[in-house]
């Protein structure tokens, strides 16, 4: 079931009851798409995670987005920081404004997960893999750029 007008900016202490089951897709009035989640470590406004089957929300990395370990999970978007165990809304369709990438990462160009937990790039490393369904619409200032996520997940290995 979707949920329809949700506040992306919810963050549910680890102590508090979350209101949304985790893995519950939701809009906000402006139609962006967004998954509750629980936060895997301390996650910060940008940082691109990776969503296992229990809802935990882990920065993506070339080890958590291997084969055998994260490859075909759902990506999503942090829009709002979530420290350890904390329950919020990542963003996973529609335009976004900030996504954590490499230094002078190209826009609109097939971006890789990176040994930087969170960040995304262009540089076509060997052994990272794809993120499909996310692509930057701005150039990079300071390891942040605007993009546009398309229900993402992590692809092939390069």
């Amino acid at each position: 079931m979707y949920i329809l007008g949700i506040d992306p900016n919810l963050v549910v202490a680890s102590t508090g009851v979350p209101p949304f089951k985790l893995g519950q897709v939701g809009f906000d009035a402006d139609g962006k798409g967004y998954q509750f989640v629980r936060a895997n470590g301390t996650l910060s406004v940008g940082n691109v995670v990776q969503i296992d089957e229990l809802g935990d929300a882990t920065p993506a990395t070339t080890t958590t987005s291997a084969p055998g370990t994260g490859q075909g999970l759902p990506v999503g978007v942090v829009v709002v920081a979530l420290a350890d165990n904390e329950w919020g809304w990542v963003q996973r369709y529609g335009v976004v404004g900030s996504i954590s990438v490499g230094t002078s990462c190209a826009v609109h160009t097939i971006v890789n997960t990176t040994a930087t937990a969170g960040r995304v790039d262009d540089d076509a490393t060997a052994g990272a893999e794809v993120v499909n369904g996310l692509s930057t619409t701005a150039a990079e200032a300071s390891n942040l750029a605007a993009g546009i996520l398309d229900w993402p997940i992590i692809g092939r290995t390069l």
